[in-house]
């Protein structure tokens, strides 16, 4: 009984993707959130309807031990959910980075025939500033 906003069956619903904006110590906080609720309702659930000191003693102890299974299952899920994003958003930024190696090589020619007529330019007035001095 999870508190989190996306249903751990389809993780490529619409909530999910809205969860993909958040930064990761929002949803990795939040995760956190939901696995000391869990924690403390497994804790609840195990001591309901005790009413002696001894059956209070070994059903705190199961329900510790209950929340911390509780949390720590939570918790997993959590980090699931955010290196699943993490690997969504990975694959979806190299599906969009496609490089276009014509217009780059265009680019990179023409960046270097302006360096070459800078470098031109400046061995002419380098020149005419010599011939001028003598």
């Amino acid at each position: 009984m999870s508190t989190s906003t996306a249903p751990e069956s389809d993780p490529m619903n619409e909530g999910y993707a809205a969860r993909l904006d958040e930064d990761i110590p929002t949803r990795f906080t939040r995760g956190v959130v939901d696995g000391f609720t869990e924690a403390s309702e497994a804790f609840s659930h195990e001591l309901e309807g005790t009413n002696r000191f001894p059956d209070l003693m070994g059903r705190s102890v199961a329900g510790v031990i209950r929340a911390n299974a509780r949390l720590l299952d939570e918790l997993a899920t959590v980090v699931r959910q955010m290196s699943d994003g993490l690997s969504v958003r990975s694959q979806a930024a190299a599906a969009n980075d496609e490089l276009d190696y014509e217009r780059l090589a265009d680019l990179v020619a023409q960046r270097l025939t302006s360096m070459d007529v800078k470098a031109t330019a400046a061995n002419t007035a380098e020149s005419t500033a010599r011939s001028r001095k003598t």
